[in-house]
């Protein structure tokens, strides 16, 4: 039996895993990452702080199957503000990318991302950063339970669109199923991933 609830700063270090081992082979982590072997260690490391920011100050609901958690999804809702406040907390998304792949390729990184924003809804509601689940928990409707708890609790009137993106077109009739649709298009590199915006409309 799996349950939902909102995480804790304490299920930080399991989401960091969750998300690593889900997103390992993921195309956007295959071109940002590109060495298999040290790229799940990377990844943890690059999205545990963000992770952390969404449990403290943003949405990160969990799914616990067997007493453990399995999946997270983390929400942007409209206002949050990610940066920790005056004094920023260390370290960040965009220091611990540079501090792996260098500062001019976390530059090209982050700007080739910045280019999904023109697809944002017309007004923007909440954004689903990450929705994650365990491989070995995976094709067991644990992300669909997650996914339509979060679209059931921000998707009301007057909040705006959610909406979200993704570079893994296996992805895309999960999300079609659940009432969202494609936007556009934005290809990150020549020859590499294409991530598609879409609207829960």
């Amino acid at each position: 039996m799996v349950t939902l609830r909102r995480a804790t700063a304490a299920d930080v270090p399991v989401l960091r895993t969750v998300c690593a081992l889900a997103y390992r082979d993921n195309p956007l982590m295959r071109w940002v990452l590109p060495d298999v072997a040290t790229r799940t260690d990377a990844c943890a490391a690059w999205l545990g702080p963000a992770l952390e920011r969404y449990v403290a100050h943003a949405r990160a609901d969990v799914a616990v199957a067997g007493g453990a958690v399995v999946a997270v999804a983390a929400w942007r809702p409209p206002g949050a503000d990610l940066t920790g406040g005056e004094v920023p907390v260390l370290p960040s998304p965009a220091g611990v990318l540079r501090a792996l792949v260098g500062a001019d390729r976390a530059a090209e990184v982050l700007t080739a991302l910045a280019r999904s924003a023109p697809l944002a809804p017309a007004t923007p509601g909440a954004y689903l950063n990450y929705l994650a689940v365990h491989p070995d928990h995976q094709g067991r409707g644990v992300g669909a339970a997650l996914l339509d708890h979060g679209l059931a609790t921000l998707r009301a009137p007057g909040t705006g669109t959610p909406w979200l993106a993704t570079t893994d077109p296996r992805n895309l009739p999960f999300y079609a199923r659940r009432g969202c649709t494609t936007a556009g298009t934005v290809e990150l590199a020549p020859g590499g991933p294409t991530m598609t915006v879409l609207h829960a409309v």
